[in-house]
């Protein structure tokens, strides 16, 4: 029997939607969880917003509020959030949808800084690389020059005499 809804393991997770679009990644604390135990997500809006989202979902289980401590401004937050959880794979917490991490503050944000560094470079060099092969992209917009006149064009064919004559000979002059 189906209700319509689909099961959380098929849904798409926030990461996927936000490779290439510029964001911010951002680390919460929550003052009701243990110490050093943050949340580490990606969000195209400011961090704090982020955590006062957290604060009003009435769904939230967890006891306390959760509080921005450190936020980020990157060009590719999908693949920095990526690379990010990949890195701290090993001081993952609690469930796989949950971003919780056991780590040090000021290390976790020396290690973000960089990966994020890292990925603004690599996506400065893409958009240079872009704007160089640019005019070889759109080179098939220019107006083609004709290379000759159309009556002395052999892939030209005469329409018959008759045959809207006086817009042939409009084109031809």
């Amino acid at each position: 029997m189906s209700t319509g809804y689909r099961n959380y393991r098929t849904l798409p997770q926030e990461p996927k939607f936000l490779h290439g679009t510029p964001g911010s990644i951002y680390i919460l604390q929550n003052d009701g969880l243990r110490p050093g135990l943050f949340r580490i997500g990606a969000t195209r809006r400011s961090g704090v917003s982020k955590a006062m989202e957290f604060n009003r979902d009435m769904q939230n289980m967890l006891p306390g509020s959760y509080e921005c401590v450190f936020e980020l401004h990157t060009k590719d937050c999908g693949a920095a959030l990526d690379a990010i959880t990949q890195k701290f794979s090993l001081c993952r917490h609690g469930k796989k949808n949950l971003d919780f991490y056991q780590l040090d503050l000021e290390e976790a944000s020396n290690t973000i800084m960089s990966i994020i560094a890292d990925i603004n470079n690599l996506a400065i060099e893409r958009a240079r690389s872009r704007q160089q092969h640019a005019p070889e992209l759109m080179r098939h917009l220019l107006p083609e020059l004709p290379d000759s006149e159309p009556a002395n064009n052999p892939s030209f064919t005469q329409p018959p005499p008759s045959f809207l004559r006086k817009a042939f000979e409009w084109v031809a002059s």
